[in-house]
């Protein structure tokens, strides 16, 4: 064994004494040990046991080291003291009188500045004993049931290197004893609990327990158990749960520290790659310091297609780990191997990422030295995989919530159908900017789309509404004129003559009908003037309380004005609206499991929707013809139920409203484009512009050379500009009317040109409102198609 000298800063007594460890040997002797061992006579030499015991002196050290090695070989066996960090100290004080080579080897390295080393407690390891020390005098004086196991975590930098070790320091004081010098000092439970809630507060402790009033004797002994791959998990764990952990430079440095200390490898990389929702490659998202291995291959627009045939692939199609320990001797090189080659990697490990069964991510391990990295190793990091699924995980979240920001704040609500353009988009332009704190979505467009456009329209609303609306105008002035009637007879005040003489004025301006601005001039007299002078009056003279109160019991309580006819009006518009809007909800869903696609609606005086039809509107889902033809026909099945529900709904509509229907035909497609300023998708080009004019227009388009108007109650208008589209239409409409959908001939009809449209043609057939369809909306959609299209 070697001795150490160092300083201390522990402030109490503390002397060597061997008599514990020769009272351990006393009693070892007299049980089991044989009777020529060679201690059995030395223990008998009282000049020793005086020298070896009370204070011993450095000088009774040198002069009995050969029986002080022999005393310590119960507690230290030479066969195990090689293999330890071990050393015996005068009680708490960090001057090692023996220790093992290796123990001596890492405090010579310390000293000789190839080591940093830093303790668990910020504070040096005399201040930690002091911490010990004052526990072990709390549990034999004052606490016996305290527990005084406090140990400190020694963090040992190899300079050179750059890789961390870590040891646990553990204090054994088995062979050391307590003494009281003196009167013991009083110390309560309230000063035992701050104490121990100021561990390291040392003027604190020294004034409870005095230094001087202590003394230590005996020796203790201090042992260093390599903890590094435990601290260095912990610690992994530790900056892997922090918010941005994945994100964060400094936090990306300190982890791949941590994993070379680990690995014992100062060259060791760690990169990490993931994936969005289309399995597009996000390096970093432009982030900090956390990179994927693949930046340095080339690869403009990082895909998973962009990794085909590479170890990358095999972790993707297989989710199982990969450890390439050459790769110059690896037998297939993709470009990718080829340009990890070119940057200086030779040994290269790669492990998948797995949530709730998918793929999110890969971790990546490489060195410049073949070998290194394999199989064995590589299985240290298993403890921390899921750590670093659940950094992944947060990261893709925040990535999520930043994208669907960045979409609410351009777009506001998106079709479910396109929504996974937006977001590709929205991750595409945040992998490709480091700064995403003022981004903006880019144009979304889908090209070579088909659009279905159909029309449920109240017929003649405008008039209906504007009649509505004088009926009580009419109503208001009438009973106003009555109510002034009879309070200037009752009172004769002439203002009551002149309020009558203006509201007989406005009742001859209306009577044939209301022009612009009639109503809200027409609103403010009767709130303003009329409504407010007979309040005045009510109050003013009791005797009119009755008359009065029957006029505004005639009145809304809301509005305080007539509104019967022009509620019965909007209650069956609203009515008819959420009918036919429920309906189509309801049908939709069913539209969507035929093909995904864009749907959006519009209720006005009616309920207007389009539709768009193509591949480009569907990730995965290649296009077929076939899909076209199923939605037109699932739009004519539509069309004629909700002309029947409606057709049925008319006994409980409290002011009788009738519905036209109508069917725009494209044949050819088109590009639709995100409009921002407008939140909704728009027709795109010039040529295409055409179709959205004959939208707006074509549903008062009349038939050629006459003034009856396309669309009619009870009957389904299909509007085309050619043959093609009639033929095909011709088809559906013969077998619907087969199927008791429909009834009658199929009108074949010219119209007259609108602006901006020529030359347009129209199919015309009537609903069988008669025909009884108890399915349900799936079922007869289905059935129908089906029955056609086979």
């Amino acid at each position: 064994m070697n001795s150490n000298n160092s300083t201390s800063t522990f402030p109490y007594i503390s002397k060597l004494d061997f008599g514990p460890l020769i009272s351990f040997w006393k009693e070892y002797l007299d049980k089991d040990a044989p009777e020529n061992h060679p201690l059995r006579d030395l223990l008998k030499d009282r000049k020793l046991i005086r020298e070896l015991t009370g204070d011993v002196s450095e000088d009774s050290l040198e002069k009995h080291r050969q029986t002080i090695d022999m005393l310590l070989s119960a507690i230290l066996p030479q066969a195990l003291i090689d293999e330890d960090f071990v050393a015996v100290h005068v009680p708490f004080r960090d001057k090692a009188l023996f220790s093992s080579s290796r123990y001596s080897m890492l405090l010579s390295s310390y000293e000789d500045s190839g080591l940093e080393m830093t303790f668990s407690a910020e504070s040096d390891l005399g201040e930690n004993c002091s911490v010990i020390a004052g526990l072990y005098i709390l549990k034999n004086f004052y606490k016996p049931d305290l527990e005084v196991e406090r140990p400190v975590m020694v963090t040992v930098l190899e300079k050179e290197t750059g890789l961390e070790k870590v040891y646990k320091l553990e204090v054994n004081t088995r062979f050391a004893d307590l003494e009281v010098n003196g009167e013991l000092p009083g110390v309560s439970e309230a000063d035992i609990e701050k104490l121990l809630e100021n561990l390291n507060d040392h003027e604190l402790w020294q004034k409870h327990l005095p230094p001087d009033k202590f003394i230590f004797k005996g020796f203790t002994i201090s042992r260093l158990t390599d903890v590094t791959a435990q601290e260095m998990l912990s610690s992994i764990k530790y900056y892997l749960l922090r918010r941005d952990a994945v994100t964060c430079g400094t936090n990306f440095l300190t982890i791949q520290d941590k994993i070379r200390s680990l690995f014992r490898m100062p060259d060791l990389k760690l990169g990490i790659v993931f994936f969005d929702e289309s399995y597009n490659i996000i390096s970093n998202a432009g982030l900090s310091e956390w990179n994927s291995f693949l930046t340095s291959c080339d690869c403009t627009e990082l895909s998973c297609t962009s990794v085909k045939g590479s170890i990358y692939d095999r972790v993707f199609q297989t989710q199982k780990s990969v450890i390439v320990e050459d790769l110059e001797a690896h037998p297939i090189k993709s470009k990718i191997e080829q340009r990890l080659l070119e940057s200086g990697l030779r040994n290269i490990g790669i492990a998948p990422l797995i949530s709730n069964g998918k793929l999110i991510g890969m971790l990546e391990l490489a060195t410049q030295t073949s070998g290194k990295l394999n199989p064995m190793n590589a299985a240290k990091l298993g403890k921390v995989m899921p750590m670093f699924t659940a950094a992944i995980e947060r990261v893709l979240g925040d990535l999520q919530v930043e994208v669907r920001a960045l979409i609410q704040k351009e777009c506001t609500a998106i079709h479910p159908s396109v929504e996974w353009k937006f977001i590709e988009e929205g991750f595409k332009l945040i992998r490709n900017q480091s700064n995403y704190k003022n981004l903006e979505m880019p144009e979304i467009v889908f090209e070579k789309v088909y659009p279905l456009f159909g029309m449920n329209d109240i017929r003649n609303s405008s008039v209906f509404r504007n009649s509505s609306i004088q009926e009580d105008l009419i109503a208001n002035l009438e009973a106003a004129q009555e109510v002034f009637t009879s309070l200037f007879a009752h009172k004769n005040m002439h203002i009551f003559n002149e309020l009558k003489y203006r509201v007989e004025k406005e009742l001859r301006h209306i009577e044939n009908g209301l022009a612009s601005g009639d109503e809200s001039t027409i609103l403010d007299f009767i709130k303003n003037d009329i409504n407010n002078t007979l309040r005045f009056y009510q109050k003013a003279e009791p005797q009119t309380e009755k008359l009065i109160a029957a006029y505004f019991k005639k009145l809304d309580p809301a509005l305080g004005v007539v509104y019967k006819k022009r509620r019965a009006f909007e209650e069956s518009l609203i009515r008819i609206n959420e009918t036919i809007s429920e309906y189509i909800d309801e049908a939709e869903k069913t539209a969507q499991d035929i093909y995904p696609h864009y749907f959006e609606k519009y209720k006005t005086d009616g309920v207007e929707y389009t539709m768009y039809v193509g591949e480009s509107l569907n990730r995965n889902i290649p296009y077929n013809p076939l899909f076209l033809r199923n939605f037109r026909l699932w739009q004519l099945v539509l069309m004629t139920e909700v002309a029947r529900r409606i057709n049925d709904l008319q006994p409980e509509l409290s002011h009788p409203l009738e519905i036209t229907q109508l069917i725009l035909v494209q044949n050819e497609p088109l590009d639709i484009r995100f409009r921002k300023d407008e939140k909704h998708f728009d027709v795109d080009g010039a040529y295409n512009i055409r179709y959205e004019i004959i939208k707006k227009r074509i549903d008062k388009a009349f038939i050629k050379d006459s003034s009856e108007r396309l669309t009619q109650p009870g009957k389904i208008s299909i509007v085309y500009s050619n043959e093609k589209e009639a033929d095909e239409y011709v088809k559906y409409l013969e077998y619907l009317n087969s199927a008791g959908l429909l009834t009658g001939e199929t009108e074949h009809l010219e119209l007259e040109d609108v602006q901006g449209a020529h030359g347009l043609k129209a199919l015309r057939v009537s609903v069988n409102l008669d025909k009884d369809t108890d399915k349900e909306v799936s079922d007869l959609i289905r059935d129908t198609i089906s029955e056609v299209l086979n």
